[in-house]
């Protein structure tokens, strides 16, 4: 089969219509939280300084909880193995991924000032696949 120079911004229409990902209508279920992820995975923490200290914060991936059983993180390299608390999903609410604003549930951790330079989180899903993602502190600095 010859193909002629028209017919290529068919095939090429087609193919990224056939490869396009549709995104997920439930943002709380297993799929809804890793397509999120995916999507934010560039921005996934954020570090800031402060005096002597780095906080690292979880808040971007934490935002989107809902459909995720466990999150582990590791440092510089460190398999992502230590737990991070994650607050409860809210599904009896309009917005189930909102915080309960106690502070019980924490965001951050707390290091020296550049002793981190990446961290490696893995997202256990509710169905119990996985993702994993690594946020370098250079790329993710704030003021």
């Amino acid at each position: 089969m010859k193909f002629g120079f028209a017919t290529l911004p068919f095939l090429a229409m087609f193919a990224f219509t056939a490869t396009a990902q549709t995104p997920p209508t439930d943002y709380t279920t297993p799929e809804g939280a890793a397509f999120i992820h995916q999507q934010i995975k560039n921005q996934i923490l954020s570090f800031k300084q402060e005096g002597d200290a780095d906080f690292i914060y979880f808040t971007a991936i934490l935002g989107w909880r809902c459909g995720m059983r466990e999150l582990f993180y590791g440092v510089n390299g460190e398999p992502a193995v230590i737990q991070f608390p994650l607050e409860p999903c809210y599904r009896e609410f309009r917005d189930p991924n909102s915080f309960d604003g106690t502070n019980t549930w924490p965001f951050f951790i707390k290091v020296p000032t550049g002793s981190v330079q990446t961290v490696t989180l893995r997202a256990i899903y509710e169905d119990g696949t996985s993702a994993t993602f690594t946020s370098e502190r250079a790329k993710n600095l704030v003021r």
